[in-house]
This record gives structure tokens, C-alpha cells and sequence, in this order.
């Protein structure tokens, strides 16, 4: 395996949500510890990706995920976010095969439909399992500036934890304008989240773009 792993990406978008915390709880896994923005609630963060370069070609993928306290080290650079991904999904078999194998990521088991309608200051992806809508989402850009900001990603796998080290380069937009918006729609995709209790207006909205995520290699967390 390539001591570095790197993803060539168009576009990718982001919205961040608050939803119940105890509706995080129910996601995480014990020894992870959800990111409240106020008493009682916590962050439902959806990401959709256009990645036009990889081992294994072109693909869209959705991750579904709830931010985390990071695992901070002394002299480490301090992440810009932790998150648990606990349900992902690609276009291609091959780019799903990879993740598990490489990333122990947890993905839905079939391919997906990703599709992005680009108009001038906003993105809308829109997400489609088995023929019917799982979500759509809609993030509008703000100032563009380069940037290359470090984050963590949790996984668990059976009886083992996972940590990745992310690094997200590329041209990148972000604010709390609160202008994008998601509809997510009544689908076994979506059986982990209390859709109502998700609020339908992202607190945060991030889009990045012509940009390289790189991975570096997996470390296997000691039990807690």
C-alpha cells in the first residue's frame, strides 16, 4: 500500500446540521464523544464528492457522518475537524471495495446515484439509492481562497478502531450565512437519523473545489 493515498476532486460540498444529541449517541460508538453546539445538540455533517482522479477512476461518493472531539497529540498539528462516518456510499463497485478494504469505512452495499446541478453561486447535489431520493442538498459559495486544513476520520470495524489523518487541499469557500438548505427523504438510507429532528437549514455550509484529498496511512486505535 502507498504510503500516501490521494483523491482528485472537482467539487466537494458540505453542510453542517444540528440535530439531537442523543440521536448522535445512538450512532457513535462509546468510546467517541459527539461535538455539541449547545446543550443537547450536536452536528449532522453530509459531504458529497465529484472525484475525477483515484486508483480506481472517477466516482461520486456520500458521507453521512456525526463530528467528534478530535484525538489531539502533543507537538501534532491540532485538526480543523473530527468526524465518524457511519454511512457511506459511491457510484462504482470498485471505488466501494476500495474504501472497505483500504479505509474500513461502513457503505452502503449497492451503487448510488450522485449527480450535482452547478448554477453560478450554489450547488445542489442530489443523492439516489435503489431508484429512489435519499437526499438533496443545495450550498452556496462565498469568498474562494486556498487552503490546506487537516482533518480526522473514526471508523470501527468489528472489535477494532480506526483513525485517518485527511488533508483537504484545494479552493475552498465557507461561511454561516445560512443560505443552502437539505431535504432528506423517507429511505432505509436514511434509517439512522430522526429526519424531522434534522434541522433543514445548514449553521454551516463549506464547498471545495479542483482540489486533492490525500489520506494518510490508517492507524489502528489501542482499546479504550
Amino acid at each position: 500500500m502507498p504510503e500516501l493515498t490521494r483523491y482528485g476532486y472537482r467539487d466537494a460540498v458540505s453542510g453542517f446540521f444540528e440535530f439531537p444529541t442523543e440521536n448522535a449517541r445512538r450512532i457513535l460508538p462509546a468510546h467517541l464523544e459527539p461535538v455539541e453546539v449547545h446543550h443537547g445538540t450536536s452536528v449532522f455533517a453530509l459531504t458529497a464528492f465529484d472525484f475525477n482522479k483515484s486508483e480506481v477512476g472517477p466516482y461520486g461518493e456520500v458521507v453521512m457522518a456525526v463530528l467528534v472531539a478530535p484525538l489531539v497529540n502533543a507537538g501534532h498539528p491540532f485538526p480543523k475537524s473530527a468526524m465518524y462516518p457511519y454511512q457511506v456510499a459511491t457510484t462504482t463497485r470498485a471505488a466501494r471495495e476500495h474504501a472497505i478494504e483500504r479505509w474500513h469505512l461502513p457503505h452502503w452495499m449497492e451503487d448510488v446515484e450522485v449527480a450535482f446541478d452547478r448554477l453560478g453561486d450554489h450547488i445542489t447535489a442530489h443523492v439516489r439509492a435503489d431508484g429512489a431520493p435519499v437526499a438533496d442538498m443545495t450550498i452556496y459559495q462565498y469568498a474562494w481562497n486556498p487552503v490546506s486544513h487537516l482533518h480526522q476520520s473514526f471508523m470501527k470495524d468489528g472489535e477494532a478502531s480506526y483513525l485517518a489523518q485527511i488533508t483537504m487541499e484545494g479552493q475552498h469557500s465557507d461561511h454561516e450565512d445560512e443560505k443552502g438548505s437539505l431535504k432528506l427523504h423517507d429511505h432505509p438510507f436514511n434509517k439512522a437519523l430522526s429526519i424531522p429532528d434534522v434541522y433543514e437549514t445548514p449553521f454551516r455550509e463549506q464547498w471545495m473545489r479542483d482540489g486533492v484529498q490525500t489520506f494518510q496511512p490508517l492507524e489502528q486505535l489501542e482499546p479504550a
